[in-house]
């Protein structure tokens, strides 16, 4: 259910849960919109939601992973300590 409606979507085996939960996703979006602004029509709020979406989409996009940083640090980490003992020997 989005917004109070049903609607029927295909999807592959296996991708059902997914679809669902990006159905999920919108719908709490576009509850959000209409919770903070005034009366506004679907169309309206359809467009805010998906632009505040796209923002969050870029933003993620645009961070650095901190898996990526956190490894990429412990592994510099590692490196120097062996360049330390291999310099001591």
């Amino acid at each position: 259910r989005i917004l109070e409606r049903d609607f029927t979507i295909a999807c592959g085996p296996g991708e059902r849960s997914a679809v669902e939960a990006a159905a999920d996703y919108l719908n709490e979006q576009l509850k959000q919109v209409q919770a903070q602004s005034k009366v506004i029509g679907v169309e309206h709020t359809v467009v805010l939601a998906a632009l505040n979406m796209a923002h969050e989409l870029l933003a993620a996009q645009a961070a650095p992973s901190n898996d990526i940083s956190d490894s990429v640090r412990d592994r510099i980490r590692e490196m120097r300590h062996s360049i330390a003992e291999f310099s001591s020997s």
